[in-house]
C-alpha cells in the first residue's frame, strides 16, 4: 500500500495512492492521474512535550501542504478526476481553505474555476493563489445562501459543482494510511483528534479503516477512537451527538457568527454529514466536544508555547499576534481540554491532527473578488448578473 519512492513529507497522495484502489473507496485514480496534479500534499509528525503521562503527537498537515491546509488533498484529487474526464469549468463554495486549494490546483491545471466564499473570511487569502482563470465571488450573506448560490449557479449554467462527497472521503483515505504508518513507527495511537466543520475529513479516515478491515488488512484493535471538536458558537454536530440523536435536527442548529473562534468553520447545518459521522462514532468509539471562549483563554497560550518549543510556528495576521488559520489551533486546545477532563487517560497516546496553521500573508496582496454578492438583489438577479459578467449561457436543462 506504500509507494516508497515518494516521502510522506512530499505527498500523501503519491505515497499512498495504492489505497485508492481498495474496493469501497469509490474513486478510481492511478499514480499517472495524480502525479501531474501534485504540488505538495505532505505531512510530518512531532511530539508535543508537557502532557505528563499522556503522549501527544502532532500530525502536521499544514506546513508541507501546498496551500497550508489538508484541503490540498481534496483539491488534488478533484483536479485529477476533472482532468481525466476533460471537464474544464468548475464551481465550488467554501469557508476559505478549500477555495485557496482549488484556486491553486485548478489554476495550475488551466481549469476555469468559480469559487464562492463568505466575504468575512477573505482576510485569510493570498492573492497569488488566485490565477487568471480563477474567479473569486465574495458573498456577504449567511452561510446557507453561499452554498445555495454556488449550486444554483452551477445548475443554471451547466457547470460541474465540486468536489463530490465521495472524492472528499477518498482524499482522506491517504491520511488514514499516514496515521497507520506513523503508528507502526511510534506505537499504538489510542485516539485521533480533529476539529470538524462538516466532518468529511474524519469520515474519510475511518471509512478507509473500515475498508481495510473488511479486506483483512487491519485489525479492529488498531483503530483509534475519535475525539472531535466544534466551536460552541457553531456546534450542531456536538449537540446532536451529546443528545444521543441519530439525526441532526433544527434544534441543534444555533449558529452565533459574532462569537465564532474560527469563521472558516461556517457550515451551520451538516445534517447528512452528521449521520455518517455519528455512525462512525458508534462503531469505533469516541466523543464530540464543544470549545468555548473560556477554553481558548485557558489553553491557547500554553499550547502556542509548547508548539513553538517543538519548532512549529503558527502564521499570524500581519502586524498582530492573531493566528490566521485557527482550526488546527482549536484541535490543540481541545486535546488539552480533554486531558484536563480525563478523557485522554494516563499512558494513552493522542494524535493531534493539525489540519491548518501555516499560511504566510506578510507581503502577499489579498485577492480581489470578481463580484461581491449581498442582500440588495434576489438570488435570480445575482445569477443573471453572474451570467452576464462571465459570458455564460443558461443551459437547456435549467431553462426546462
Amino acid at each position: 500500500m506504500i509507494d516508497r519512492r515518494f516521502p510522506a513529507s512530499q505527498s500523501l497522495l503519491l505515497r499512498y495512492h495504492k489505497v485508492l484502489a481498495v474496493p469501497g473507496l469509490a474513486v478510481d485514480l492511478a499514480l499517472e492521474d495524480l502525479e501531474p496534479c501534485s504540488h505538495g500534499e505532505g505531512a510530518t509528525t512531532f511530539a508535543l512535550a508537557g502532557s505528563g503521562d499522556r503522549e501527544v503527537i502532532v500530525c502536521d498537515e499544514s506546513s508541507r501542504m501546498c496551500t497550508g491546509t489538508y484541503k490540498a488533498l481534496d483539491a488534488c484529487v478533484t483536479v485529477a478526476l476533472l482532468r481525466r474526464a476533460n471537464v474544464r469549468q468548475v464551481v465550488a463554495s467554501s469557508g476559505g481553505n478549500l477555495s485557496a486549494a482549488l484556486a491553486t490546483y485548478a489554476g495550475r491545471a488551466g481549469l476555469e474555476a468559480f469559487l464562492f466564499q463568505p466575504r468575512r473570511t477573505l482576510y485569510k487569502q493570498r492573492g497569488d493563489h488566485f490565477g487568471a482563470t480563477v474567479h473569486l465571488i465574495a458573498v456577504d450573506l449567511p452561510e446557507p445562501e453561499v452554498k445555495r448560490l454556488a449550486r444554483g449557479f452551477a445548475e443554471r449554467f451547466g457547470l460541474a459543482h465540486v468536489p463530490d462527497v465521495r472524492w472528499r472521503l477518498a482524499a482522506s483515505a491517504v491520511r488514514a494510511m499516514f496515521v497507520l504508518e506513523s503508528a507502526a513507527e511510534l506505537g499504538r495511537v489510542d485516539c485521533l483528534a480533529q476539529t470538524v466543520c462538516a466532518g468529511f475529513g474524519p469520515a474519510g479516515i475511518y471509512q478507509c479503516f473500515a475498508a481495510l478491515r473488511r479486506h483483512g488488512l487491519l485489525r479492529r484493535s488498531d483503530v483509534p477512537r475519535f475525539l472531535g471538536f466544534q466551536q460552541e458558537a457553531n456546534a450542531p454536530i456536538v449537540r446532536a451527538w451529546q443528545a444521543g440523536e441519530p439525526a441532526l435536527a433544527r434544534e441543534h442548529v444555533r449558529p452565533e457568527p459574532d462569537r465564532y473562534l474560527e469563521p472558516g468553520l461556517y457550515n451551520t447545518d451538516p445534517a447528512r454529514e452528521y449521520a455518517r459521522l455519528a455512525a462512525l462514532l458508534r462503531e469505533v468509539g469516541g466523543e464530540m466536544l464543544a470549545l468555548t471562549e473560556a477554553d481558548q483563554a485557558r489553553h491557547q497560550a500554553p499550547l502556542l508555547a509548547r508548539m513553538q518549543a517543538a519548532g512549529f510556528e503558527f502564521s499570524r495576521l500581519p502586524g498582530t499576534d492573531e493566528v490566521v488559520e485557527k482550526t488546527g489551533l482549536l484541535t490543540g486546545i481541545g486535546v488539552l481540554k480533554a486531558i484536563d477532563e480525563g478523557r485522554v487517560t494516563a499512558g494513552e497516546r493522542a494524535l493531534l491532527m493539525l489540519t491548518g496553521g501555516v499560511r504566510e500573508l506578510a507581503g502577499a496582496a489579498p485577492p480581489s473578488p470578481a463580484l461581491v454578492i449581498d442582500a440588495s438583489r434576489s438570488e435570480a438577479e445575482w445569477l443573471d448578473e453572474l451570467g452576464r459578467r462571465f459570458g455564460l449561457a443558461t443551459c437547456a436543462r435549467a431553462r426546462a
